[in-house]
């Protein structure tokens, strides 16, 4: 998995039974601040699912239009169907004008 962005450094551990989330967020230009929004989450995937549904929604979100405000699309795979930061397995990131995403690392 680690041609697709960040990767978990205990990814040797990782159950055969392990689940994961993926969460599509949008993140805006506020005028307090950047602020995400969640466009899509998807729990309870196995292994497989994930893998299959993070390569589509790549491909889905290269194409999608970010709205007025929208600075980047941030797509992230959590294990554990926690989303505490120390149980992302995969993280990327796709900014206006881009036809490329960006991986981001621990």
């Amino acid at each position: 998995m680690a041609e697709f962005g960040q990767t978990n450094i205990f990814d040797d551990v990782i159950k055969e039974d392990e689940t994961f989330v993926i969460v599509v967020q949008e993140i805006i230009d506020e005028p307090g601040g950047l602020q995400k929004r969640v466009l899509r989450e998807y729990p309870s995937l196995n292994m497989d699912q994930m893998k299959n549904l993070f390569g589509h929604l790549k491909d889905f979100y290269m194409e999608e239009e970010l709205s007025e405000t929208g600075k980047y699309f941030d797509i992230t795979v959590y294990t554990n169907e926690d989303y505490a930061g120390e149980n992302i397995y995969a993280h990327i990131k796709r900014y206006r004008n881009s036809k490329d995403w960006t991986a981001t690392t621990k």
